[in-house]
Order: C-alpha cells, then structure tokens, then sequence
C-alpha cells in the first residue's frame, strides 16, 4: 500500500492485542439495546506482518476492545480515512461502512497532525457488542456531522433558579450543554470534572455552562441539594434533547460559538474540556 508518511498498523501492535486479552473493567457510557451476529474474518492488508494478522484473528473480547478505542480513536475530530486496504476514501463512506457493524476503526501512525484511521473487519467470534456500539457510534458521527457548523436549534431555557436562557441572549458567548438525567450513573460521575472546568473558567463572562436534565424541576433541586453541580441546571428538557438535538444517549455534551454554531458533539468529559479550550483560544 501507498501510504503518505510511511502509515503503518500501530493498532495491530504488542499492546493492543495484549489489551483485548485484558480484563480492564471499562464500561461505556451509551446505552445500546441491540446486538448483531458475528462476521467474517479480515482479508490479508500487505503492510502488515503476517503473525500480527494471525494474532488479531484471536476473538476479541469487548473490556480489551473498549479499552482500545477509548484510548485510541476519537470520530469526533477532524480525521484521514482508510479503507481495508489502506486507501484513502470519503469520511462519510468510512462512517457508513462503521455503521453495517462488519468494521472498526484502527489507529495508523503518521506524522500528519490529523490521525489516520483504517477500517478492520472485526474478526469472527469477536463480542457481537463490538459491531453493536459501532454502529451507534458512526450513527451519532454522520448524524452531529450534518449539523456542526450550523446553528444550534432555537431554544429558550428557564433553569432551576429562574434564570432564562435563550438563542439570542447568548448569541456573543460560548455556550455547553450537557444533557443528563438523574439516574444516568456516568452523568453523575463526571460532575466533580465538569466543576472543575467551571472553575477554570469561571473569570470568561462569556462562557455559559447549561445542563440540560430531563428530570423535573423538584427532583433536580432535591439531587442539586446533595450534589454539588455547578452547571446551571434546565428542567423537562427530554423533548428538546430528543427531537431537537436528537440526543440518544447520555451524557452528551454539545459545544457552540459565539455565533450560535454548534462546533461538536462528544460524550466525555475530558473531550468537552479539550474542545472548549481550542475553541477559548480562537476568541
């Protein structure tokens, strides 16, 4: 293969396939329901070593699986696709094929600032998970990626202290949603984190951090009375999320400009920290 700056399957290395036979108790933090049947195994690519190929041909299990691509791939930035067999192609038509559940993202080495991802047919007797949570996870890419770049839908927020918040009088200042619920473990857990960001920012006038809950406004100040969450917090938002953000799994965190623009959409917390500190830069 033809690969700019000498790419080359760092995916396929010593410590990934030692990391899918590890044990490491990460769980994700979407929500998926349904499960896909095992599929065939990946063809030969050329620059790989033929015992590196043999070894991921080895199930994958799915704590080493998350694992990996916690660590390694982030379809929210800005990246260079590849198709099996190491060609450039469209990033649309890469999601797409994420999507049918046959495939996963390996990470290839280059000097490029942008990474490079290769699709990889997931082996044979891998956790049929694996295939489940790609197709989530390209699903939500191509979705948030038709609408990045254009304005966030309209809204108009009244938070748990009577504060209103709306398109246009937060038009001139960076805006994070994290949509939540109260019983969303993972929503929980990240709230020391997210406080954390609010303090580092908390001398920006013109940074606003807005969760959006689905709760109701009682059971947010009972939860917001033993939990500390600095966030400013907005009630009965599960339509809003729903149909106008067309979230599907919680958290999730939306990060837009001062002109209204949604700039992306990630689900962790150090994610939305390292994209509001590129997007704090520019202003």
């Amino acid at each position: 293969m033809d690969f700019k700056n000498s790419l080359f399957v760092c995916a396929l290395s010593a410590s990934f396939l030692a990391a899918c036979q590890s044990a490491n108790d990460k769980t994700p933090q979407a929500a998926v329901a349904k499960k896909t049947d095992s599929v065939a195994k990946q063809a030969p690519v050329a620059s790989v070593a033929k015992s590196e190929l043999i070894a991921v041909k080895a199930p994958l299990d799915f704590n080493g699986f998350w694992n990996y691509y916690t660590s390694n791939i982030k379809l929210y930035e800005n990246f260079v696709a590849h198709d099996v067999n190491g060609k450039v192609m469209d990033k649309e038509a890469f999601l797409k094929q994420m999507k049918t559940e046959h495939y996963l993202p390996m990470l290839l080495a280059s000097a490029e600032p942008d990474p490079h991802y290769q699709l990889f047919r997931i082996p044979q007797g891998a956790d049929p998970n694996i295939g489940t949570y790609m197709r989530q996870f390209a699903a939500d890419e191509l979705k948030y990626g038709q609408m990045k770049g254009k304005p966030i839908p309209a809204f108009s927020f009244k938070d748990v202290d009577g504060k209103l918040y709306t398109s246009a009088n937060t038009k001139g200042k960076i805006v994070l949603f994290k949509c939540w619920f109260i019983g969303c473990v993972a929503c929980v857990q990240e709230m020391p984190a997210l406080n954390e960001l609010v303090q580092q920012y908390k001398d920006r006038n013109d940074i606003l951090f807005v969760s959006l809950a689905i709760d109701a406004k009682p059971e947010l100040q009972a939860f917001l009375a033993k939990t500390k969450f600095d966030y400013a917090t907005v009630p009965n938002q599960e339509h809003y999320m729903a149909e106008k953000l067309l979230v599907n799994a919680y958290p999730t965190h939306f990060l837009i400009d001062k002109k209204g623009l949604l700039v992306n959409v990630v689900s962790e917390e150090d994610a939305i920290a390292s994209l509001l500190e590129r997007e704090v830069a520019k202003n």
